[in-house]
């Protein structure tokens, strides 16, 4: 630079902050609030100057303030789910902004493991449902919030008592025997999966876990992402090759501390579905038509109905939040007492978060942490996945009687000798009570190094622990005449530690730039122990004591030796990397890479690398769509990956011992140094798009996903220490599938609003090359219980065929006599599994009131009703036990033999309306309460479908030797009707 031009600058420097100075002190004040579409406040909204540096953010009142430079003409209003919006402020300086829903979705941000990114940037297939989209009305366990939400993801009870667990897939089947359930992470980390509630089962047979995510308050739910496929999993290496559900829970924002409170109430209003045995006038009549004699008690007697629970459900929440840039807070606590269907079930849970994010050194330093702690206490009644001929609390309803009371005239109970059970006694006589206690901690901090590099580490640990005490008292004749007490415990502990480094930039102009780095290593231990006793001297009749067998265990006249067991310790290193490249919003690609290396697998196969790549091409935004007037969006992504499993009993590869009494142990496993990863190739191609007027926008998606290496519990050969013995297998387990979802914003108008969303999905299911020395492997499963089947199997997982194909013997009509014929060898007569599943919701709001219906369905599988076989079967007429409607209305006799065949073989196919809800805003009442909210929701309120059971979604747990069953319906614990209603509120 020459002198002249130097002193040309130094004289103009004066000049220009003079200038600066001068539109700093010609700047102003901008005011305003931001409501939502439907009027209420929106608390957290951001504000920006367009072109400009400066922001804010709204307060619990919705309102905020923003100096901004006198040449600002604009503001930049945004909040998540919402389309930002550009407000003038050239001739206004109060502004009120009425936000409208971002139906596409495409500005939200989305998890995709270890870091969020725009939905539009994600190269994976990533479903994401935020909190305004979620199920309403009765719901305990997150994974409900979900139902019917997600193309691919099925989500199956496995039993109606609130808190039970259930069974979630994505994209269909992924292993033979290890779990199939997907990871679950919150707020980033991830969890175990399993529950610390002991299940030592009880004097009926085993009995429904409980859901893993009980501990959760849904109130605090944010958002949730299902990661599908490889692109999106990979980053998980070892824990993702089920899916991903990543859940991100609510946070403090800046303002004013705000205080949010709910409160809703729910009445069960009926099962959803009954199940169809006769009434006392039917009864009467069949024992004429098959004449009967002396069964006829003169009563009238529903006992369906006498065991349904019409207490009421509570639910009360309560939120504070507030902060400012430089820290925020949130503490949330939930009180929640859920009644089942049945008398005397329940699940009461009492949960406390308290979460918090701050900033230190000029914002390069932060500091979060988030902590849950739970208690949940559940009534668990007599229904059991394996009862015998005595049956349980739902088969002794079924069997009963309609004509005979539940008690004589001096209040005792009748027990009728067909041994059908009282069902009115088995609740008075049977106590089950679990209690766990949950805490979910996590510490975290990260370091900005440099512009763009950010270092951050995370520790986390979830400790739960269980204590189930069960009772069953010495009345109850068939069970126990001297009463049985059982005393279990149960605990799990995980951490999780996790190092990452990320970095981004911008390589070049329009070339952005994202790395990830990173290291972590989980433990996970798991433990249970049991106590029991028999031959008590107390509540041998039904006028019981208050004190059970479980607080006196030591009265018991026999002491059974304890039941311990410790799971061998789970300990997983692994080492991550992820790349993303953006190329002018135009091309996108990230690629991944991780290696795991687990306790759970053989010596000479520790560690498993596991890859993906994903692209993106955003058609749209290249210079030739510029002109057309139909599609705001249109982008094709594709995504190939490697993704394992080691969901399967830890210490597979070990030898392992079991202790019997003093001085005795015996090998119970042997040893497998070669053994390795499970591994699912998974392939996916999708189109993305979006019209123009962003009034229809929908995803495609086609992928083909093959695992080999199954995992599987073979038997040694002998002479052997032991005869279980782990190795893999060189089969293919395939699934491949398409899925459509697709939206309509139907009428948008001022005072009325029209929107329609949903998907369908197909899924086929296969096993490949599943032989051993030559021949096809065939392992039965699918346990069919009930007097007269007791040792049946009902599937068999084989190959070329679906896991879990249905194996019966084939039903070949009725002789003249009225008896069931059947083929003398099983064949193969159904799949269990859904081949298709879909759902559909819709919005309507007219000015602020607003309905919303959420349902949809399953389709393309087989249900077996174990309860028709062996339960309401027509035999038990001769002896006075009721039966079902269709075996009445069928030609057969009660001479007829009870057996399982492909009779009982039903159609699965179902739909549900799984909530309706109408609310209404009220807004502000009164000084102090804003943002008034009422509703009234209605769940399960009916379902269509040709399946006699009480629910074609159903899963009752049929495995055996740890070989999973799957859509076989046993006396299950019914759905019910639910009725909500309530009211939101802020101070």
């Amino acid at each position: 630079m020459t002198k002249t031009r130097m002193l040309r600058v130094l004289l103009l420097c004066p000049l220009f902050m003079l200038l600066f100075q001068q539109t700093w002190a010609q700047s102003k004040t901008i005011t305003g609030k931001v409501t939502d579409e439907k009027g209420a406040f929106v608390n957290g909204a951001s504000i920006t100057v367009k072109g400009g540096r400066g922001g804010t953010s709204t307060d619990g009142a919705g309102a905020f303030k923003l100096t901004v430079p006198g040449s600002a003409t604009a503001i930049v209003v945004s909040y998540v789910g919402y389309v930002s919006q550009e407000v003038s402020i050239t001739s206004a300086t109060d502004v009120n902004v009425s936000l409208v829903p971002d139906v596409t979705g495409l500005t939200d941000v989305v998890v995709i493991g270890y870091g969020t990114t725009r939905k539009k940037d994600v190269t994976g297939a990533v479903s994401s449902v935020s909190a305004k989209d979620f199920n309403k009305g009765a719901v305990v366990s997150p994974d409900q919030l979900l139902q019917n939400k997600v193309a691919g993801l099925e989500i199956t009870s496995n039993g109606g008592q609130p808190g039970s667990a259930t069974t979630v897939k994505i994209r269909g089947n992924n292993s033979v025997r290890a779990s199939s359930n997907p990871l679950y992470v919150i707020d980033g980390v991830q969890l175990d999966g399993r529950s610390a509630r002991p299940n030592p089962g009880s004097t009926f047979g085993s009995t429904p876990d409980a859901n893993p995510l009980n501990f959760i308050n849904a109130n605090d739910i944010q958002s949730i992402d299902v990661l599908k496929d490889a692109s999106s999993e990979a980053i998980y290496g070892s824990r993702g090759a089920n899916g991903v559900i990543a859940i991100t829970t609510k946070t403090g924002s800046s303002g004013a501390a705000k205080l949010e409170a709910g409160v809703n109430y729910g009445i069960n209003a009926g099962y959803m579905k009954k199940y169809e045995v006769l009434s006392a006038s039917e009864f009467r009549t069949a024992l004429t038509k098959y004449k009967v004699t002396g069964q006829d008690m003169g009563g009238n007697v529903d006992a369906l109905k006498e065991i349904f629970n019409n207490k009421l459900t509570q639910n009360y929440n309560l939120a504070l939040s507030g902060g400012n840039e430089n820290g925020r807070f949130r503490a949330s606590f939930l009180g929640s007492s859920a009644q089942g269907t049945v008398k005397n079930s329940s699940l009461d849970r009492y949960i406390g978060n308290f979460s918090g994010l701050y900033k230190f050194l000029d914002k390069r330093l932060t500091l979060s942490f988030d902590l849950i702690a739970a208690h949940s206490t559940e009534n668990i009644v007599a229904v059991a996945n394996t009862s015998g001929s005595q049956g349980n609390l739902i088969s002794a309803a079924l069997q009963w009687n309609p004509t005979q009371a539940f008690t004589d005239a001096n209040g005792t109970f009748i027990y009728p000798a067909n041994g059908s059970g009282n069902p009115d006694a088995e609740l008075r006589g049977f106590s089950d009570i679990a209690s766990i206690n949950t805490t979910l901690a996590n510490i975290s901090a990260a370091y900005k190094i440099l512009p763009g590099l950010e270092y951050k580490f995370l520790y986390s640990i979830n400790n739960s622990v269980g204590v189930r005490n069960t009772n069953t008292y010495g009345f109850i004749p068939g069970i126990s005449s001297t009463g049985i007490g059982d005393i279990s415990n149960a605990r799990l502990t995980s951490q999780l530690f996790t190092h990452t480094l990320n970095y981004n930039t911008e390589l070049a102009k329009n070339l952005h730039f994202d790395a990830l780095a990173g290291f972590e290593y989980f433990k996970s231990d798991y433990s249970n122990n049991s106590f029991s006793a028999t031959g008590f001297n107390t509540n041998l009749t039904q006028n019981l004591i208050g004190i059970p067998y479980t607080s006196m265990l030591q009265d018991g006249n026999v002491q059974n030796l304890p039941s311990v067991y410790v799971d061998p310790t789970t300990e997983l290193q692994s080492y991550f990397g992820r790349v993303q490249f953006n190329y002018l919003d135009r091309y996108l690609v990230t690629g991944t890479v991780r290696a795991d290396g687990s306790s759970k697998f053989g010596a000479n196969n520790k560690y498993g690398t596991f890859p993906s790549v994903g692209v993106r091409w955003v058609i749209s935004n290249e210079s030739f769509m510029k002109s057309n007037n139909a599609l705001s969006n249109l982008s094709v992504r594709a995504s190939w990956g490697l993704t394992g499993n080691q969901e399967f009993p830890s210490g597979a590869s070990q030898e392992q011992f079991a202790f019997g009494s003093y001085n005795n142990a015996g090998q119970v496993n042997v040893a497998n140094p070669n053994l390795k990863w499970e591994q699912t190739k998974s392939f996916d191609i999708g189109l993305d798009f979006t019209s123009k007027n962003g009034k229809v926008y929908g995803t495609v998606d086609y992928y083909n996903k093959n695992t080999t290496n199954i995992l599987f519990q073979s038997t040694a050969i002998q002479p052997a220490p032991a005869s279980i013995y782990f190795i893999n297998l060189p089969a293919n387990l395939m699934n491949n599938g398409v899925e459509f979802s697709l939206g309509f914003n139907v009428v948008s108008h001022k005072s009325f609003t029209w929107d329609v969303r949903g998907y369908f999905a197909y899924n086929k299911n296969l096993l490949k090359n599943f032989t051993q020395n030559g021949k096809d492997i065939q392992i039965v499963t699918g346990q069919i219980n009930g007097q007269g089947v007791s040792g049946t199997l009902g599937q068999v997982i084989t190959n070329n065929q679906p896991i879990d194909e249905f194996y019966l013997k084939p039903f070949q009509g009725f002789d003249k006599n009225g008896n069931q014929q059947y083929g003398a060898n099983p064949q193969y007569a159904g799949d269990p599994n859904p081949k298709s599943n879909y759902g559909i919701s819709t919005t309507l709001m007219y000015k602020k009131l607003t309905l919303v219906i959420n349902g949809g369905g399953s389709g393309g599988y087989m249900v077996y009703n174990n309860t028709a076989t062996s339960v309401s079967n027509i035999a038990g007429i001769a002896n006075g036990r009721n039966i079902d409607k269709a075996s009445y209305n069928s030609p057969e006799m009660p001479s007829s033999p009870v057996a399982a065949n492909s009779r009982f073989l039903e159609k699965g196919n179902y739909f549900k309306i799984r909530n309706v809800t109408l609310s209404y805003p009220v807004g502000n009442a009164g000084k102090y309460v804003k943002n008034l909210n009422v509703f009234v929701s209605g769940s399960n309120l009916f379902v269509i479908t040709k399946f006699t059971g009480f629910d074609p979604e159903v899963n009752v747990d049929k495995s055996s030797n740890n070989y999973p069953s799957r859509s076989i319906e046993y006396i299950p614990y019914p759905t019910a009707r639910v009725i909500n209603f309530g009211l939101n509120f802020s101070l």
